[in-house]
């Protein structure tokens, strides 16, 4: 009895997409983004109908954005970092690294690159995806690999190297020098008499 095998056919190229699509934001997101459109170009009715304009959830800056919505924003930035690690990084090196949460300069830069690239898409001319691909993008990736240092956390996540030195920062006594350098700086500095001169 022979026993026939057969390998796996891979797929031909010419069936296989190119490229993916960029991911799309969810909900809460999208409709913050929205909003926020509608506040640089709507008229003033579709302004109005935004409530209050003060406390609108930014995506692009994190912390403006309630729980629910943040929560949101997280998982489409790890699609987007997915989305340019499998697009973008040959060299791994350049990766955006696995544990890009727990780094603090990531989760402030990402937000802000995934929405311009949003921006771009919905733009009816190339230039602004143009500029996202020669300026924003490679100008993250250069900011992204000098903090993250020769480590660049390629396989597991490594600590926090000026740990130490943010401590000493912070410590009461640099905060309070800190303080006195600025009150030194803002106040006019107290004039003391000089005693005079006696002279028999």
């Amino acid at each position: 009895m022979v026993l026939v095998t057969t390998a796996a056919t891979p797929v031909p190229a010419h069936q296989r997409a190119l490229v993916s699509a960029f991911p799309q934001p969810p909900g809460e997101v999208r409709e913050a983004l929205e909003a926020m459109e509608t506040m640089r170009n709507g008229k003033p009715d579709e302004i109005e109908l935004l409530g209050d304009t003060d406390n609108l959830p930014v995506p692009w800056s994190p912390t403006t954005c309630p729980a629910e919505t943040r929560q949101q924003l997280w998982l489409w930035c790890d699609d987007v970092a997915g989305w340019i690690n499998s697009h973008y990084m040959w060299r791994t090196a350049s990766m955006i690294p696995a544990c890009w949460p727990r780094h603090p300069h990531i989760c402030q830069e990402l937000p802000v690159l995934a929405c311009l690239h949003f921006d771009a898409l919905s733009s009816t001319s190339p230039e602004l995806l143009e500029d996202w691909h020669r300026q924003t993008l490679p100008q993250f990736l250069e900011r992204m690999a000098t903090r993250l240092g020769e480590s660049s956390c390629r396989s597991n996540h490594d600590e926090w190297p000026a740990r130490a030195r943010y401590t000493t920062f912070t410590s009461d006594k640099a905060v309070q020098e800190r303080h006195n350098l600025f009150h030194a700086d803002t106040h006019q500095p107290v004039a003391l008499n000089s005693p005079r001169l006696i002279r028999a």
